[in-house]
């Protein structure tokens, strides 16, 4: 029979044992140049390491509140000298170090004036769009919906823009979204790209289609998830189906901002070019419209006036083959739109594989004003020591937008800080400032604006501040933000915005006086 006190003594052994190899094992040991083993230390279990991480405490106190978002009386378009806009600029605390502030090439403010010229008639009868491009970071419209919230409450404008026929992440902070199970999603960017769909991606990277209607509606039910406070909790519903066809509904986030649910019209962007279908409009659990949408092998936009405030809404296709659909869409009739389109897994290369005169149309029909690209942190894991084959492809790219989009701005965010575990710390991969320099380049020398995340959120080792932040700013994968971390980079982005647009504003005044 074993004593209780011996298997007692070996864990205290083995414990002792490991805290003495901990004390003096160091962190690192290279075997040879593409192995290394690195281990922990005892300090590094007890205590969390600070000391070469980035103080962020000026960063954090612009944490915004619901504040933030109470609608200010923007300034009179009417400026008269530069002192005014200036004291607007530091009325409305704007960011004045340069670290915040966007750039320019050669400091050429004016490739920003397509969109600062839209801004100033966005209150007149017009829609302006901003297409808000990027990879994980921006998924489930972080960033997006705040920056689309501040330019609305300022410029007006309501909804939230394009929103796919089928989400797959589902994790959305402005709508809820449910799509039957026949939908399919086939997308140009990461290992979704098929050459032989290269002629049917839309503007959001994708095309959508159903693969059948012999749907029976008989006892069926789908389910809506609706969350009931501003959080990320949330319960289901279940809705009995009316109609056999292939359905989607989107319903509005309590947690959502405000103007969300003030869309006024829904848009359909499609092309049927093999034979009609037919869409049923629902809205809440009252009245239904029909459409029937003839053949055509050109692009077309549905349109649909909302009877009231949007809360819920579902669509109900039929008709074989299926449409090609490329977005559902949730606006005003005026004022600025920003859509959130996520390229998971994409480095940003993946637009000049689409059928330019395809994207082409979609960009002016839906009168895109400024043009976003935020990407890197798929490139940051595949340390290189030169980067110049980024520069060039995503130079492609903006010369595409540029080609495309002649009335438009392009502004190009840089890749964030991104860390890995070293030793007992977590420091920046060692590339981030490459990959940040050939963004820069590239957007420079395509004639565009460039936004350094990198710098605004502290530079190198800040990411780990951010981490650990409280509350949270970024997730503990060290790569993206947490939906708070997201409003405090939108709300530095919108800042820097605003401010080039406050000095434009003064401008125009002076050249018209």
């Amino acid at each position: 029979m074993i004593k209780p006190l011996r298997p007692l003594l070996l864990l205290i052994y083995i414990a002792v044992f490991l805290a003495i190899v901990l004390t003096i094992l160091p962190p690192e040991i290279r075997i040879y140049d593409a192995l290394t083993f690195r281990s922990f230390s005892l300090k590094s279990l007890i205590e969390k390491p600070k000391d070469t991480y980035v103080d962020i405490s000026a960063i954090t106190s612009q944490l915004p509140t619901a504040d933030s978002l109470v609608t200010q009386a923007p300034a009179t378009e009417k400026i008269d000298t530069q002192k005014t806009v200036l004291d607007t600029v530091k009325a409305l605390n704007l960011p004045v170090e340069s670290q915040y502030r966007l750039q320019f090439p050669e400091e050429d403010t004016t490739v920003m004036n397509n969109f600062f010229s839209a801004l100033r008639e966005a209150s007149g009868n017009q829609l302006i769009r901003v297409l808000h491009y990027g990879d994980s970071q921006i998924e489930g419209d972080r960033i997006s919906s705040y920056l689309r919230s501040r330019l609305q409450q300022r410029f007006g404008g309501c909804g939230v823009g394009l929103v796919p026929l089928l989400d797959v992440v589902g994790s959305r902070m402005s709508i809820a979204q449910y799509s039957d199970p026949e939908w399919q999603k086939l997308f140009v960017y990461s290992n979704g790209y098929k050459k032989a769909d290269a002629d049917s991606y839309g503007v959001m990277g994708a095309v959508f289609r159903y693969s059948s209607t012999n749907r029976v509606a008989k006892n069926e039910y789908f389910a809506m998830k609706i969350d009931t406070i501003r959080d990320t909790s949330q319960h289901a519903i279940y809705v009995p189906r009316k109609d056999p066809g292939i359905l989607v509904s989107y319903a509005e986030l309590k947690r959502g901002y405000p103007k969300d649910k003030q869309a006024q019209v829904l848009k359909l962007l499609y092309r049927n070019p093999q034979a009609p279908f037919q869409v049923t409009i629902q809205e809440g659990f009252d009245s239904t419209q029909h459409a029937r949408l003839d053949t055509s092998s050109q692009f077309h936009i549905y349109s649909h006036r909302l009877k009231k405030d949007f809360d819920k809404l579902t669509l109900t296709f039929r008709g074989t083959p299926s449409p090609d659909l490329y977005a559902a869409c949730l606006d005003c009739e005026k004022g600025v739109a920003v859509d959130n389109i996520p390229f998971r897994g994409s480095s940003g290369v993946d637009f000049t594989r689409m059928n330019k005169s395809l994207l082409g149309a979609q960009i002016k029909a839906l009168n895109v004003r400024m043009i976003i690209l935020q990407f890197g942190v798929n490139i940051v894991p595949y340390v290189q020591k030169d980067y110049s084959w980024y520069e060039q492809s995503l130079s492609r790219q903006l010369k595409l937008f540029k080609e495309l989009a002649p009335n438009a701005s392009i502004l190009v965010i840089g890749v964030s800080d991104m860390s890995h575990r070293a030793g007992e710390s977590y420091v920046s991969y060692p590339n981030i400032e490459k990959i940040r320099d050939a963004q820069r380049k590239a957007a420079f020398k395509a004639g565009c604006a460039f936004w350094d995340t990198y710098v605004a959120m502290g530079g190198q080792n800040s990411m780990p501040s951010w981490v650990f932040a409280k509350p949270a700013l970024a997730k503990h994968d060290f790569i993206h933000f947490t939906p708070k971390g997201a409003m405090i980079i939108s709300e530095m982005l919108y800042k820097a915005l605003i401010r080039e647009y406050e000095l434009y504003r003064a401008s125009v005044s002076t050249v018209v006086q």
